[in-house]
């Protein structure tokens, strides 16, 4: 009997010594700074950041924890990405090992960021905020959603990318550091809807800067990375999937932003133009096969969009008109709708067959305005609708397209000079709050004394710099009445006179 219960002792201590054992040797493998994700959290994917301090783990308070601390966290834990986080606020109030943390994102450890931890006395209070609840991923790009952003239409912009957490939405851009054809065409590929190939990367934040003030719900936070490297040949979750040289950028102030084509219709379109008194004006024919040819039905009206478009795909310039008549062909395309930008009508939309009952089957008429000279820009102001008015958002035509002006250093003369251009005699205002376009930014800090004959005469920074300008700012003007040629003449003239007297 005694030697049964010394047995039963011997087993007893043996168990108690291997559990002690094993709980210090867990113990003793771990040291201050060590984190990991330990406690998931009911009805969600979430689970609680813990880090190890003063011999034991607590939880890091959510105050200030955003994207960038996540993708910090992740990274040192040896994932690709973050997956989602949030605060737990069900924890309000409890002291946490961690807490106050502010990360540039480029840190290899959360402890190199800013903070404040516990120590044998005191620690922080997760108090309103509560503890931080995340997931890191394997994938790259996991969450974010990529659009493009100020373009004339949906498939060109400049690349904003968008984290939802909670309520808020943090936007970021791409920095155009290295930015080339390769990752534009992921980009254009892989935003949803698919778009076709990319045509154009372009730098410099070309489509201008995010707005500085953002909605209610949204927060502007920067550059996400800088230096993408995608590879045509890889499949990627969308751009943020590509490798890069390295997250949130401290000195990069350009973005990156992309043209890509609309996936056009398998239908294959010439066009000409017949039946006017020039090389540059006429009816559209269009040819859609070797059978297949005709007008352009009016019945849906036709905006200098499309005029633009016909244009720019002949090579002649701009729309100044688009009108209706009655030519010798019948309708082959109907319901014709462009942004724009296309560079021919098979990227817009239209449909190759219908009915044409809009009163007299009226066809589309289009006056271009031939090729343009070498560094003169034509200008317009637009409304709300794209018709030209004498008043309105300020566009300058350069490389094919339509641009605006940034109001950086925009004065009363500069807007002289616009108006004389367009044949006005006098302006009425060139400052407005409300104004602002899409497409490229094309010039800012225009310097003009008021006696130029047309905006290319005045000195600017140069053709698509626009140093911290966002559509918010583009330039509005309105002018006074149509000014007769003698008119034009004579205030031209005064304003030589008073340049040179000024200058006495």
């Amino acid at each position: 009997m005694f030697t049964g219960v010394m047995k039963t002792i011997s087993l007893a201590w043996l168990l108690e010594t291997l559990i002690l054992g094993a709980f210090w040797q867990s113990a003793k493998s771990q040291s201050d700074g060590d984190f990991r994700l330990n406690v998931s959290i009911p009805g969600s994917n979430l689970k609680k950041l813990e880090v190890f301090f003063v011999e034991k783990w607590g939880p890091v308070c959510a105050n200030n924890w955003q994207l960038r601390e996540s993708m910090v966290l992740c990274n040192q834990l040896g994932f690709q990405f973050v997956g989602s986080w949030g605060p737990d606020a069900e924890d309000q109030g409890v002291q946490g090992n961690l807490g106050y943390v502010n990360c540039q994102g480029d840190e290899s450890s959360i402890l190199d960021c800013s903070h404040m931890k516990r120590t044998n006395t005191s620690g922080p209070y997760c108090l309103v905020s509560g503890v931080v609840a995340m997931t890191c991923v394997e994938t790259r790009g996991q969450g974010a959603q990529v659009s493009f952003v100020d373009g004339d239409a949906s498939t060109e912009g400049r690349v904003e990318v968008r984290f939802q957490n909670g309520d808020t939405t943090f936007v970021y851009s791409i920095c155009d550091e290295g930015w080339d054809l390769a990752d534009a065409d992921i980009a254009c590929t892989t935003e949803e809807p698919p778009n076709g190939p990319a045509l154009e990367a372009v730098g410099g934040s070309y489509f201008g800067e995010h707005p500085s003030a953002s909605g209610s719900n949204e927060q502007f936070d920067g550059y996400l990375a800088s230096g993408l490297q995608c590879d045509a040949s890889a499949t990627y979750e969308n751009l943020i999937g590509c490798p890069n040289s390295g997250w949130f950028p401290k000195n990069c102030n350009k973005n990156a932003g992309v043209k890509c084509q609309r996936k056009p219709d398998a239908l294959p379109m010439n066009i000409t133009l017949i039946d006017g008194t020039s090389n540059y004006e006429g009816f559209v024919k269009v040819t859609l096969s070797d059978t297949a040819s005709g007008s352009i039905c009016s019945q849906k009206v036709l905006t200098l969009r499309e005029g633009d478009v016909v244009c720019r795909s002949l090579g002649y310039g701009y729309a100044l008109s688009v009108s209706e008549g009655k030519s010798s062909l019948q309708p082959v395309v109907f319901d014709l709708h462009c942004d724009g930008n296309e560079q021919s009508l098979t990227e817009c939309v239209f449909n190759a067959g219908g009915n044409c009952d809009r009163g007299n089957t009226l066809e589309a008429k289009v006056t271009c305005s031939g090729p343009l000279e070498a560094n003169k820009y034509p200008v317009e102001l637009t409304d709300q609708l794209g018709a030209r008015d004498k008043k309105g958002l300020l566009r300058v035509f350069r490389d094919g397209r339509w641009g605006t002006v940034c109001k950086t250093g925009w004065t009363k003369e500069d807007a002289q000079v616009v108006c004389r251009q367009l044949g006005y005699s006098s302006v009425v205002s060139y400052v407005s709050e409300d104004e602002s376009g899409s497409g490229p930014i094309y010039l800012s800090n225009v310097d003009c004394d008021g006696t130029e004959q047309s905006l290319d005469q005045c000195q600017h920074d140069g053709l698509g710099v626009h140093e911290g300008c966002s559509h918010m700012m583009d330039v509005y003007v309105e002018c006074g009445s149509a000014m007769m040629v003698c008119n034009a003449i004579l205030i031209a003239a005064l304003a030589s006179l008073a340049k040179f007297l000024s200058s006495q």
